[in-house]
Order: C-alpha cells, then sequence, then structure tokens
C-alpha cells in the first residue's frame, strides 16, 4: 500500500473510444483520486461518465495511457489478477440494481464474499451485519425479486459494502428511485464516506452532486473538475481486512450449490434437458439389455442343441411327403440303426409364398405370413422338447389322420380361431383343415407359438418345400455322427445331403452378435448425440437470458474460469441426473421386453455404471459450448446489455 498522501486511483493520459474518429468515450484523461474523498462524476449523456467509471472500476480496458490502482499499474495485471483486485477493492452499485431475483437478499449481499472465498460462517455474519446497517434485516429471507426498487438499491449497497471494499463506485444510484428513497440511498453513501470509504458517484442530478466534495464533469469525452460545496475531511486510512485462505473444498462446494440453485429455479428447462439425457442414456440401455439378453438366449439354445443334434437337409421336397414315397422313411430307419442317435424325425417347411394361410374361405381376402407352415414326423414333438393339448403326438403322422392340423397359441389368437375340436378349421392354400390341438412351446422350440404343424397330405407334393432330419444323440456325439450319418443314408451318393450341426451355428451366432452390436451402439451414440445437441442448445440460449447474472458476477470479481465452471456443473448435474434416471428406466424397459419375449433378462452389471458415466460425459460435452460463450462476457459490455 502506498502511503496516505499518495492519491489512491491516477489516470494518466487515459483513452478509450469506440469509433474509428474516437468521438466517443474518453480522451486524455488525467486523473487523481485520493482515499476517503467523495467525488461526483457529472455530464450530459454519451459524454463518457460511464466509460470513466468502467475504466476507473476495471471493468473494461483503456485503449491508451497509464491507470494505478494504490499504486499498481494495472496495465502489468493478468486478467485473473485484474478480477481478484475488482472483487477486493472496488463495490459496485449499478443504476438497475442487478440482483439474482430468485436467491434471498443474504444470498445476494454475500455474493462479493463468495466470490473472495470468505468462509460460509464468515460470510453470512459480515452479510447480516450490512444488511442491518441498511436496514434491511428483517428482509434477509425474502427472494430479491419480491423487493421494491428501493429495497433493491439498499441491498445492492450492502451488497457492495460486505466485502469492506476501499472504493464504492456508483453509477446513478438514485436514477430509479423516487426522492424519499433517494435521499435515504444518498445519506447511506455519505455515511460509508465517513467510514472512510472513498465513494465515486456517477449522477445527473446536481443538487447530488454538490453533495460532493469534488465534481469531475465530463463534456465530449473530456474532463474538467471543479471544487465541490462540500470540503473534504482529513481521514485516516482504512484497515484492510486480510485476504481470505482459498480452499478448493470450499470453491467448488460453492459451484455445486450455485449450479443447484439454478437449475432449482428453472424447473421447467431443467426437467427438459434432464429429459433428454435420460432418453439418450435410456435408449442405450434398454438397446443393450435387449440385445445382451436375446443373444444370451440364443446363445444358451444353440449350446445346448450343439450338444446333442444334427440337422440334414434331403432332396426330394413336397414329393417326400406323397402316400407310398420310401425315401424319407428309409433315410431315417437307416440313421436311427447308428450308434449313439437317441431320436429321429422329420420336419418339411413350407415356403412362405406357398403357404396360403387363411382364417376362413379363399374368397374372404388375403392371405397371411405371418405364421410357419410345417409338416413333421410323429417324433418332432420329442425332438424340440414341445407338446399339444386336445391331440397326441402321433396323430401328426398318423395316416388315420388327414387334413387335419395342430396350431400355436399366437396363431389361435391371430386368427381367431375357436377351441380346437369339432368345428375348428382354417383354409391352407384352398384347401379347409381341421384344428385339432394347440401346441405348446418347449425351451428348444419357442417359435411353435406361431407355427401350424398340419398332416403331411396337406402340403404333399407343395413346389417349395424345405425337408430337413433332425437327429438327437448322446451328448457329445453331433460332430462324429454328422461325418457318418451321410454314408449311412446313402453310402453310394453321400453328396447329396447337406449336414449341419448346431455347433456350426454359433460361429455364425458369435458374427451376428458382433454385427448386432455394433448397430445398436451406433444406433444409441446417435440417441444421444441428438441429446446432447439438445441440451447444449438449450444451454446456450440459457447463457443468453441469464446476461445479467454472467454481468453481475463478473463486474464483482469472478473470473472467466468460475463462471465457465458454474455451466459445467450445471451440465455435469443434469448429465448425472439424466444418466441415472436413463439408467433405471433403461432396465426396466430392458427387464420389460425380455419377459415380454418370453427370454430370461440378462443386464450386464456395468449397464448401469456405464449409463450414468456417459450421462456425465454428455452434460459435461454439452456445457463445453455454453461455457465457453459465458466466459467470454466482458464485464462493461455485458453492464450495458
Amino acid at each position: 500500500m502506498i502511503g496516505a498522501d499518495a492519491p489512491l486511483l491516477e489516470l494518466h493520459g487515459v483513452r478509450r473510444t469506440f469509433d474509428p474518429e474516437h468521438k466517443t468515450g474518453i480522451r486524455d484523461v488525467s486523473l487523481s483520486i485520493y482515499r476517503g474523498e467523495f467525488v461526483a462524476i457529472v455530464g450530459p449523456s454519451g459524454a463518457g461518465k460511464s466509460t470513466l467509471l468502467n475504466i476507473l472500476g476495471l471493468l473494461d480496458r483503456a485503449d491508451a495511457g497509464r491507470y494505478l490502482v494504490d499504486g499498481t499499474d494495472v496495465e502489468q495485471l493478468s486478467e485473473p489478477e485484474r478480477d481478484r483486485l475488482r472483487s477486493r477493492f472496488f463495490g459496485f452499485v449499478f443504476q438497475s440494481a442487478f440482483m439474482l431475483g430468485d436467491e434471498t437478499s443474504l444470498q445476494n449481499a454475500a455474493m462479493g464474499l463468495r466470490i473472495q472465498g470468505v468462509p460460509i460462517r464468515d460470510r453470512t455474519q459480515w452479510a447480516h451485519r450490512a444488511l442491518e446497517r441498511l436496514g434491511m434485516t428483517g428482509r434477509a429471507g425474502s427472494p430479491a425479486r419480491l423487493l421494491s426498487g428501493g429495497e433493491r438499491q439498499r441491498l445492492a449497497i450492502a451488497r457492495a459494502i460486505a466485502a469492506e471494499p476501499e472504493v464504492l463506485l456508483a453509477d446513478e444510484p438514485t436514477g430509479n428511485l423516487d426522492s424519499e428513497n433517494g435521499a435515504r440511498v444518498m445519506s447511506y453513501l455519505e455515511q460509508l464516506n465517513a467510514g472512510g470509504t472513498t465513494v465515486i458517484m456517477i449522477t445527473h442530478d446536481p443538487a447530488l452532486a454538490a453533495q460532493a466534495h469534488r465534481q469531475i464533469t465530463v463534456v465530449d469525452g473530456l474532463v474538467h473538475e471543479q471544487a465541490g460545496s462540500a470540503p473534504m475531511p482529513s481521514r485516516p486510512a482504512r484497515a484492510i481486512r486480510p485476504e481470505a485462505r482459498f480452499r478448493l473444498r470450499d470453491q467448488l462446494g460453492d459451484d455445486v450449490g450455485d449450479a443447484l440453485s439454478a437449475l432449482s429455479h428453472r424447473k421447467v428447462r431443467t426437467l427438459m434437458l434432464v429429459l433428454a439425457f435420460a432418453l439418450g442414456v435410456g435408449g442405450l440401455i434398454t438397446s443393450l439389455g435387449i440385445s445382451e439378453s436375446a443373444s444370451a438366449q440364443v446363445s444358451e439354445r444353440l449350446t445346448r442343441a450343439a450338444l446333442d443334434e444334427v440337422r440334414v437337409t434331403v432332396p426330394g421336397g413336397g414329393d417326400l411327403l406323397r402316400a407310398g414315397d420310401p425315401r424319407l422313411g428309409g433315410w431315417i430307419a437307416s440313421v436311427e440303426r447308428l450308434p449313439h442317435v437317441r431320436v429321429v424325425g422329420y420336419v418339411a417347411q413350407v415356403g412362405a409364398t406357398s403357404a396360403q394361410i387363411r382364417r376362413l374361405s379363399p374368397g374372404d381376402g388375403p392371405p397371411t405370413q405371418n405364421y410357419t407352415l410345417i409338416a413333421a414326423s410323429p417324433s418332432y414333438l420329442e425332438l424340440e422338447g414341445g407338446g399339444a393339448v386336445g391331440a397326441s403326438a402321433p396323430a401328426l403322422g398318423d395316416a388315420g389322420f388327414t387334413n387335419t392340423a395342430l396350431v400355436g397359441s399366437g396363431v389361435r389368437t391371430g386368427l381367431g380361431l375357436p377351441r380346437p375340436g369339432p368345428g375348428a378349421s382354417l383354409w391352407i392354400n384352398g384347401r379347409r383343415v381341421s384344428v385339432i390341438g394347440q401346441l405348446t412351446a418347449g425351451a428348444r422350440s419357442p417359435e411353435l407359438t406361431n407355427t401350424i404343424v398340419v398332416s403331411p397330405d396337406v402340403i404333399a407334393g407343395y413346389p417349395e418345400v424345405n425337408v430337413t432330419v433332425v437327429v438327437r444323440t448322446d451328448l457329445g456325439y453331433p460332430a462324429t455322427l454328422a461325418n457318418a450319418i451321410p454314408l449311412a443314408m446313402s453310402p453310394a451318393d453321400p453328396g447329396q445331403f447337406s449336414v449341419e450341426t448346431v455347433a456350426d451355428l454359433r460361429n455364425l451366432r458369435y458374427g451376428v452378435a458382433s454385427d448386432l452390436g455394433t448397430f445398436v451402439g451406433v444406433l444409441s451414440a446417435i440417441l444421444l448425440i441428438l441429446a446432447s445437441i439438445s441440451a447444449a442448445t438449450t444451454m446456450y440460449l440459457t447463457v443468453q437470458s441469464r446476461s445479467q447474472e454472467i454481468a453481475l458476477r463478473r463486474a464483482i470479481g469472478s473470473s472467466r474460469t468460475s463462471i465457465a465452471r458454474l455451466f459445467v456443473i450445471e451440465g455435469l448435474v443434469i448429465g448425472t441426473i439424466g444418466g441415472v434416471v436413463g439408467a433405471v428406466v433403461g432396465s426396466a424397459a430392458a427387464i420389460i421386453g425380455a419377459h415380454g419375449q418370453g427370454w430370461t433378462p440378462v443386464l450386464p452389471p456395468e449397464l448401469a455404471p456405464i449409463g450414468i458415466g456417459l450421462g456425465l460425459l454428455t452434460g459435461f460435452v454439452s456445457a463445453l459450448v455454453p461455457a465457453w460463450s459465458a466466459s467470454r462476457h466482458e464485464p462493461a459490455t455485458a453492464i450495458r446489455g
């Protein structure tokens, strides 16, 4: 600190203009202000008064010249150092009395102390003391938006003096007040000055200016000084409160508190942002959960079948089902004679275009292709672990049963069929078929739900029929028998048969699962990107709507970093909440979807942490541009805006 007789604030040849001709702003200003003075800056509108005040309060930078604050050349300071000096050395009272409307009077009064890093207990005491000095104790818990104009201006003074600044800068502090409240504000300023605070006030009112020790007139950017009507008393140097010790934990706690407060006071916007993240994360969790469940069911079925099943595609198609054709029966008999073979049967599946299935007669609308049409041997249901209600399995191949069908529950519901038995029928390729029973699906064959099994005569001779011999073996013998079965069926021409074990299909399953996982991942990434863009846009628009709040924070000393950190923390909080909600809802949706398909839900334990982590990440990314935009606000520009 310099000596008590030295100027507190010194300007030497300072220029700050806003047009090429240098006609707006201030030019070649040299000025000294001493500790304890009460200075009034007067002049017509547009003369440069506010520009001068912004330079004095470090809200703006000079284009040329030197400015010393308590002996320190401010041009030599970094921006964070300027912010820190502004927060400790200057207090601001603006004509518009900028406030955080949803915060209480006590919280508004403590803003400067919070920026300085004063611990919560101390800042609360000092803010209460400042409110008491301004007669605002009874309004400490009231939101600032509920205060009258006079109360808001008194609160602005309380906020300024709570941090015990060396200099109080007041820009038209009575401009928006009636005469009674204006006189009260002037009285407070005089009391502060009498206590040793240097007061610099802009005013249009000559009567108010006359109460100052000095009057500085600004006309066309030039400064002219005249003596004030009140003599300047001799004042001792004020004791400077020690700078608060910065603690990162307290700083982060304050930032999180500010973010939560901002979010809670904008409930609709916050809810929409949370929903955006929840939809993105929830879609990802649901997709991955259902994908994992489906993959697990396919894997379980294929793994189980790979131990004891061989499938052989045989030539001949629908002709094999004609009465008297011995080929299919001969092939099955030859396979049954092999060792380690337990059960052999066949299934003949009709192509979709040939399966002309109707509920009523052929003239009643187009056929449906939603169901699988097959004929099968009596042992087929045993092979697939299924069963039938209303008819026994041997009825499938009994020569006495013709024009008959067993239907799955899905077929019966979809076609609106009555209970199997006399009178129950459907039409297949123009042929009426009696429904004698209902299929029950087994662990190996959930597809039986949407399957129609007919007696062989119904599809005998169809052009599009694929006939497969299904062989159930002792455990562990499919690969060995796969080589022996074609030779047993036709030693002279084994190559006419196509043999496949389910173990071969497992390789296909891994490829399909990989492709499915990639597809789901890309789709989920798109959902998250859209959610992030939507959130970023909303938060960016919020920055514009909160320009006064940002201006106030910057003016009283918040750094660019702290402003950016506030918006980043808001993004992190919203993203985390959205991630938690998305993980819970997505997991529930995956479980419900899996149960709806009759699967055992499979949710990897890492899905929930992944969902929350993605919400956190996308919240952070979404907040980057808004945070950067908010931090770019210049204090003087923001205040003028």
